[in-house]
């Protein structure tokens, strides 16, 4: 399985966030970002802290896809 977090990086544009400040609000490291960036699996929570920095359900930033 894979995860997409193009979700993330759209509600990231439509609030005029740049990733610095993403990072900051959410309080996650350079290295977290990395693995948001490569579309790398996050620990749940980091999730639930970019929730709470949105105000919305994970499934709202992310996407798991299945491979064949």
């Amino acid at each position: 399985m894979k995860v997409r977090y193009n979700k993330l990086w759209r509600l990231m544009k439509e609030n005029k966030l740049k990733k610095s400040e993403l990072a900051k609000a959410a309080e996650l490291s350079a290295y977290t970002m990395t693995k948001l960036n490569n579309d790398r699996p996050v620990n749940m929570s980091v999730m639930m802290n970019l929730c709470k920095v949105f105000h919305c359900d994970i499934g709202d930033l992310m996407e798991v896809i299945e491979e064949d």
